[in-house]
């Protein structure tokens, strides 16, 4: 496989080196020779679990529905634990948030429902929608973030959850390859870093094994947690460190996700 290197700068980031696979330019929606902005959705998962899923998914949706208050932000939960549908629930209306478990014990119907809840989202050129998954391998959901414009992959530096993380990622590239697509975007967001570090050349170097770029870290997602013994929203944090970090992932993903500017990247390399 091809391997090319592209430097892209913006002020949210540092420059950072974005590796890219061999890719095809195919099933992307273009209008006057530019990317369509067409309804995204962002799959956030890991093999690993503890890594931050859920708690990165309330906090995400929370900042993008703050950010994007008359766009449709939905989460959609799929973990069968429900804690991502548990905290957001009561910070949510009814026809945005939504609990489907996807997993060896339950039936096709909550697939068949994500599946449909998902397009229909995906038909609205301003909506955005965050699918909040379990641990474990991808199983039957991997046709869900196959659906998906970018999956986020939380993960610590530590070799215990880098290990299964580049496992995990090296399946979603073999499953593009078969398909011949470039979507989704493969996102990873370091967990549990320390707030002083700057090197993070060790997860760099794990990238270099599959086709992935790094967004900015957050030091501890689990210290969000420590504030209150219930969620009560980006809000409750505000002032802290945490908070600060999770509003320049926000805009991170804005100004590469939502914006289309990943795959505007990718069909120019």
């Amino acid at each position: 496989m091809t391997r090319r290197r592209i430097t892209q700068c913006r002020r949210i980031t540092q420059c950072r080196r974005i590796t890219l696979g061999r890719i095809t330019r195919r099933g992307t929606a273009h209008r006057g020779g530019q990317v369509m902005n067409a309804g995204k959705a962002i799959f956030i998962g890991n093999i690993k679990g503890g890594v931050g899923k859920s708690t990165l998914a309330v906090y995400l949706t929370d900042y993008l529905r703050r950010r994007y208050q008359r766009r449709p932000v939905m989460l959609l939960d799929t973990d069968p634990q429900g804690t991502a549908f548990e905290m957001m629930q009561p910070h949510s209306r009814a026809d945005d948030i939504k609990f489907l478990p996807i997993g060896d014990r339950y039936d096709g119907v909550s697939m068949t429902t994500l599946d449909g809840v998902l397009r229909r989202m995906l038909s609205y050129d301003d909506a955005v929608t965050i699918v909040d998954t379990g641990a474990g391998k991808l199983g039957n959901v991997w046709q869900m973030a196959m659906l998906c414009s970018t999956v986020l992959v939380p993960t610590s530096m530590s070799w215990t959850d880098l290990r299964p993380t580049i496992d995990f990622i090296k399946e979603l590239d073999e499953r593009k390859e078969d398909y011949g697509v470039v979507n989704p975007h493969v996102v990873v967001v370091p967990n549990r870093t320390s707030p002083s570090q700057k090197n993070f050349g060790q997860l760099a170097g794990a990238l270099e094994e599959v086709n992935a770029i790094m967004a900015p870290p957050i030091s501890d997602l689990s210290a969000a947690r420590s504030h209150s013994s219930e969620f009560q929203g980006i809000t409750a944090v505000a002032g802290t460190r945490f908070s600060e970090e999770i509003e320049r992932l926000g805009e991170f993903i804005i100004n590469y996700v939502i914006s289309g500017e990943l795959d505007r990247i990718y069909q120019t390399a």
